[in-house]
């Protein structure tokens, strides 16, 4: 059985208690997701970490940061102010070259020193002429956002598709890869990172995480890795086109999860659906782990 979507586990719990209300049933559906995803093994209380939620996955390291933007050249000061379409700014491009696509006429490139900043749009360069909706590119700033869901490196990256020394490839502290971009701005392999929480001015979205790489790519590049996934930043939806994460091994815990927690809140005490759940909670984790046997129970009991 496929797994099903978070809009039918919300009509099957709506069936059992009737109401109908938008967003009475996603509350418990969603109760019983995280609970399902906590892992505990009501046979022992055992954590169980779901092989879902250690996935594989991609990123890209571009060499350098592109956008459109239109430059206002003043005379008298000898310098452009560019105006880019999209935040592609930060303060630590001050000092670096910005390179504007036909910027001195048709084939001709025009190459900038970023003399100071003003905002994630705005920068002063020094020299340069007037320019309007001229591509742009200056060299990336090594870091580069990890998924929404990230709870931390399970593999270290690596470089799939190259012939690249991986053993090169070695964590250090954020502090360290500071140092190696204070020290030059030359490009090249990376062969350092560290990860690093993003800062967030903001209580209306979560922290992210960032990797952050030295020296800065001189190439695009592609790295490969395997984090753990933050369930709780997994936030259910009551839409048929939205879908718990997981195999169909998981499929009948969930909606068993979501009658229990709705059985638990209306009748004030544990019965028949918490039973059930407890039953196909123990099979589901037995299924993990005999499907996936390459990560087996040992990893299981690792902190």
């Amino acid at each position: 059985m496929p797994l099903r979507s978070f809009g039918v586990l919300c009509d099957v719990v709506e069936t059992y208690t009737g109401v109908a209300t938008p967003g009475a049933a996603l509350a418990y559906v969603a109760a019983g997701y995280r609970r399902v995803l906590d892992g505990l093994d009501p046979r022992d209380a055992h954590v169980h970490v779901w092989a879902c939620l250690e996935p594989i996955a991609e990123l890209s390291l571009p060499a350098n940061v592109t956008g459109t933007a239109t430059g206002v050249y003043s005379a008298p000061l000898v310098q452009t102010t560019i105006t880019a379409t999209t935040a592609i700014f930060i303060p630590s491009q001050v000092g670096q070259a910005i390179t504007v696509t036909d910027g001195g006429g048709a084939g001709v490139h025009l190459v900038l020193q970023i003399a100071s900043y003003t905002s994630p749009t705005v920068i002063v360069a020094t020299g340069g002429n007037a320019f309007a909706g001229k591509a742009v590119s200056l060299p990336h700033h090594g870091v580069y956002d990890l998924p929404a869901a990230f709870n931390g490196l399970l593999k270290g990256p690596i470089y799939p598709y190259s012939a690249l020394d991986l053993d090169n490839f070695q964590e250090v502290s954020p502090q360290d890869i500071f140092a190696e971009w204070q020290s030059g701005q030359t490009q090249g392999t990376p062969c350092k990172y560290a990860i690093a929480a993003k800062a967030e001015l903001s209580t209306q979205a979560a922290q992210g995480w960032a990797i952050i790489v030295a020296p800065k790519p001189d190439v695009d590049r592609l790295i490969r890795y395997r984090y753990r996934v933050d369930a709780g930043a997994l936030v259910p939806l009551d839409d048929s086109a939205k879908y718990p994460i997981g195999g169909p091994h998981m499929d009948q815990v969930y909606e068993m999860a979501g009658l229990a927690d709705a059985e638990a809140r209306l009748t004030k005490s544990a019965g028949m659906w918490e039973a059930r759940y407890q039953q196909t909670m123990a099979a589901a984790i037995d299924a993990d782990r005999a499907l996936f046997q390459t990560d087996g129970p040992a990893r299981m009991q690792e902190g």
